[in-house]
Formats: structure tokens, C-alpha cells, sequence
């Protein structure tokens, strides 16, 4: 049995940390060792399996309040890690010759010193385990982190890494650069696969995500609600500004239908503001992150994704998995158009095409038969998906026995 350690932001919110916390569930139950180190927030709102062991290396003050040590341990180095003079002496240097590579190197400094830093004086106490670390900032951190360590690491994409950052950003160099470190890769997608040609001797797995439709509620068949739902992290890159356009022009066709957006994040004040510039309010409801949305929405007229870039959305899957007719745009990443066909199981439009997108929920609401026939294609997703099928493949490709 192995000793597998698994690196993310937290386990507090967001789709593919809930999907992380069921794959490490899935290895445990198969008799490994299991550790989640959580680089951001100690909080712990998913299911883990007790066997588990879960460590927060840094601490947010924001988030200690909530903090249940019964649910994770606290990993502190024994002093401040700091950079050292020369680290210092050549930033100012930068600065003072207004060096383009300034940027390069704030971002480089900020992501050893918070993140990897402590991630090595974690992982450094068990050179023989597994690490496998998920979303950029993790992986460019924990490959940091083990860069001359014996330990085998692999990296997880999420979403499409490409278009997650501006063209000039430093984390698209600082990639090509510690990626280099990493014994394998495992991707959503194969669009996510092309975007690692610098990598060519890397393995690399693409894996979609799976559905638990043990845990999810038949499909509805009567008459449905007139209420449109999304259910995601409200982060800029779902870009639900756009949904709230498309939306206020079918609002104008048919003002009996509701939007009901429900998550957490940092934009939601914003979000709530953008509406009642719409003169929405009263038509926009807001609710928390919910571990039983599920059974809430079920009989909702559809699920709408407009996010500009995705791996493989969880929210759509599990949309699609309890029989939602579902309106997604063709996102960076490739999973929407990877799971959908178009008019069979849901409809697939441009990214930020706000007229495109309200079209086809126009369609969904004007056409029930349509809904009704991609409502039980979607729900087939669950046979194609299922847990035992996709953790094993995860499990296999961290232990370097998957088929590439």
C-alpha cells in the first residue's frame, strides 16, 4: 500500500475540490494512506473519509473562525521563511532598472515562500510517498516544493491553463518551468492534453470526472418550475454577468421565470449589484452553497453554465446526471463540448455570445419537447461516469499503472 499525499487550494468550496475529496475517499477505501494538504484554507465543509488524514500548511486569518481542528490539522514551520539578501538584492535590482522580468520574479518569490516552502518541510518527512498536486497554483508550488526531492509527483489539471491567465502573465512561464519536475500529468480533456506539448516526455492521463448518481435524485417528469439555475464558485471566469444579460432579454419574452444562482465567492456583492442594475432583483435570487442543491433544482426548466473556460464542470455533469435540459458555452478546456451534443443531450453556444445564449434558453423555454427529449439523454451521463470506473483510472495514473 502506498502513502499518497494530494495538494490543493481547500476543502471548503469549489466543484473539483469536492470531486478531489471523493477520489481520496475512493483510494483510501482501497487500503492506501491518504493525506490532504490544503495550501489556502483549513476549513473542511466536503465529506472525508476518516482515514484521512487532512493538513493546512498556510493559515489564513479569514478563514480561522471556522476552523475545526477535529477536522485538520495546523502545519507550521518552526520560523518564518523569508527571502534571503541576494533574493532581495536582485528584486530591487529589477525594480531600480525597471526590468521587464520584475513581475517574473514577485510571482516566483510569492509562491516559494507562502506556499512551497512549507509544502517541502511537509513532504520532506515522507520521501516515499506519492504527491500529486491539482490547479496551477498548487502544481507550480508542490513541483517547487519537490524539484530535488526522491518523491514521485504529478501534476492535475482542472481547467484549460491556457486561457486561465492573461498571455503575459508569469505563471504561464513559471509552469513550463517546475512542470519540467513532474513524473506525470493528469488531465480532463484532450484539449487540456495539447496544451503540454512542452512536456513530450511526460505521461499524461485524461480522465473526465465522474458522477455519483447514488447520491443524486431521479429524474423529475412532471411539470417543471419556471426557474432557470446555475450552481458553481462565483469567480469572474464563470462569467455570470453574461447570464444576467441573456437572461434580462428573456425576462422581457417571459418575466414568470426566475434565476436562481447558488454558490459562494468573492464577486457575489458585485453580482448582486450587476442585477439591480438590470432592474432584476426581484427576479434573481441568491443562495449558499448547498450540499442538497441537488434536490432543490431538480425540477428546475434548466441549468445554464457561461463560464469562459472549464476542464470539465461538475455543476453541468451533475446537471445533466439528474435530467436538467442544459444551456453551456463551448468553454475553454473542452469538456462542454467533450459531454454534450448539441440539440441531443443540451445545447452548446459560443463563449460570451450573450444573444447566442439567450436564444438557446429561449428555445429550452419555448420548445418543451426538446427539453423533454435532451432531459433523458442527459441523464445517461451517469452510465458513461461512473465512480468506481473513473477513481480507479485516477488511482492507476498516480501510481504510474495507467494506460496512456
Amino acid at each position: 500500500m502506498k502513502h499518497i499525499i494530494i495538494v490543493l487550494h481547500s476543502l471548503a468550496v469549489g466543484g473539483a475540490e469536492r470531486r478531489l475529496s471523493s477520489v481520496a475517499n475512493y483510494i483510501a477505501a482501497q487500503g492506501h494512506r491518504v493525506t490532504m494538504l490544503l495550501i489556502d484554507n483549513p476549513v473542511v465543509k466536503f465529506e472525508v473519509d476518516p482515514r484521512i488524514k487532512v493538513v493546512c500548511v498556510n493559515q489564513s486569518p479569514d478563514h480561522m473562525s471556522d476552523y475545526d481542528p477535529e477536522k485538520c490539522e495546523l502545519f507550521r514551520l518552526p520560523k518564518p521563511a523569508n527571502p534571503t539578501f541576494l533574493e532581495n538584492a536582485r528584486l530591487r535590482a529589477q525594480r531600480a532598472l525597471h526590468d521587464m522580468n520584475v513581475q517574473m520574479t514577485e510571482t516566483e518569490l510569492y509562491l516559494k515562500y507562502r506556499y512551497a516552502v512549507p509544502l517541502r518541510e511537509y513532504i520532506r518527512q515522507y520521501p516515499d510517498a506519492i504527491v500529486v498536486s491539482f490547479m496551477t497554483t498548487p502544481n507550480i508550488s508542490t513541483m517547487m516544493a519537490v524539484r530535488d526531492l526522491p518523491n514521485r509527483a504529478l501534476f492535475g489539471d482542472c481547467t484549460d491553463a491556457s486561457a486561465e491567465f492573461p498571455a503575459d502573465s508569469p505563471y504561464h512561464v513559471l509552469r513550463k518551468k517546475y512542470y519540467r519536475r513532474a513524473d506525470g500529468a493528469i488531465l480532463q480533456t484532450d484539449a487540456q492534453r495539447e496544451n503540454y506539448g512542452f512536456l513530450p516526455d511526460i505521461p499524461k492521463s485524461v480522465i473526465p470526472n465522474f458522477i455519483r448518481g447514488d447520491h443524486l435524485p431521479d429524474r423529475f417528469a412532471g411539470t417543471r418550475k419556471k426557474e432557470i439555475v446555475t450552481f458553481c464558485r462565483l469567480s469572474p471566469v464563470k462569467n455570470i454577468p453574461l447570464l444576467f444579460d441573456a437572461f434580462s432579454m428573456l425576462y422581457r419574452d417571459h418575466p414568470e421565470y426566475v434565476l436562481s444562482i447558488y454558490g459562494e465567492g468573492g464577486i457575489r456583492d458585485e453580482l448582486k449589484n450587476r442585477a439591480d442594475a438590470l432592474h432584476l432583483a426581484d427576479s434573481v435570487h441568491f443562495y449558499d452553497f448547498d450540499l442538497n442543491i441537488h434536490d432543490k433544482i431538480k425540477d428546475a426548466a434548466m441549468f445554464v453554465s457561461s463560464s469562459d473556460r472549464e476542464g470539465i464542470s461538475n455543476s453541468m455533469l451533475e446537471a445533466m446526471a439528474i435530467g436538467l435540459p442544459c444551456v453551456c458555452t463551448d468553454c475553454a478546456g473542452g469538456g462542454a463540448r467533450m459531454m454534450i451534443d448539441d440539440h441531443v443531450n443540451g445545447l452548446l453556444v459560443p463563449i460570451k455570445d450573450v444573444n447566442a445564449l439567450y436564444h438557446a434558453m429561449k428555445e429550452v423555454v419555448e420548445n418543451p419537447e426538446l427539453a423533454e427529449a435532451m432531459s433523458r439523454n442527459a441523464v445517461k451521463i451517469k452510465d458513461r461516469l461512473r465512480p468506481e470506473v473513473i477513481c480507479r483510472q485516477m488511482l492507476d495514473a498516480i501510481l504510474g499503472e495507467a494506460e496512456q
